[in-house]
């Protein structure tokens, strides 16, 4: 699935992710884990599986350049603080372009905060404009945003007893029912969640 070098290269990428914020490096690892369980499960090919786990490395690359005032603020963010957040795939992207090894994954990159339903950022881009690779991205990036609590798409929801993977079936659920993710993929999520959490065949 890899290639000669690519070991190197994701290396990199997480160390410098660790060496600004610990939170975001560790999830680059999580995201990588499961999406090649999920990736697996849908018995993608390995160029595909490949651009799974280099978006999990290189997708927030530009949050980088978010002050941590705003990244790591446990209030609610001002419309200038989103305006700042949603510049970030348009950064990943130009890091991705200045590195060789990279430049391959730029139109992923950019394109991971894309909706089907032409609500996303930065482009707008609607349906088959967003790659299939980045749909199967996208739920795992949801899903562990919300598994792991992390701290901006938690703040203000209300606590709950019910499982995070089933509070991440709901929230994707709600996105699938506006138009914004694919119904058929999201469904095999579902089903793929149940049993990375419950176990099963």
């Amino acid at each position: 699935m890899l290639r000669p070098g690519d070991a190197d290269i994701l290396n990199f990428l997480e160390q410098i992710q660790l060496a600004r914020n610990v939170t975001a490096g560790l999830r680059c690892y999580r995201l990588r884990t499961m999406c090649l369980h999920f990736g697996r499960w849908l018995k993608l090919d390995k160029t595909q599986l490949r651009q799974l786990v280099f978006l999990s490395y290189c997708h927030g690359l530009g949050k980088l350049s978010i002050p941590d005032s705003i990244l790591l603020n446990p209030g609610s963010l001002s419309e200038q603080d989103w305006v700042k957040i949603r510049e970030y795939p348009e950064v990943s992207a130009l890091i991705c372009k200045q590195l060789p090894g990279l430049k391959e994954f730029v139109p992923l990159v950019l394109s991971h905060q894309e909706r089907l339903n032409g609500t996303g950022y930065p482009k707008g881009l609607k349906g088959d404009e967003i790659p299939f690779i980045v749909q199967v991205f996208q739920l795992v990036n949801i899903a562990d945003a919300i598994i792991s609590k992390r701290l901006h798409r938690t703040r203000n929801e209300p606590s709950s007893d019910r499982p995070y993977w089933m509070q991440a079936i709901e929230e994707i659920t709600k996105e699938m029912e506006t138009g914004a993710r694919d119904r058929n993929l999201c469904e095999k999520f579902f089903r793929f969640l149940e049993l990375f959490y419950q176990g099963g065949g």
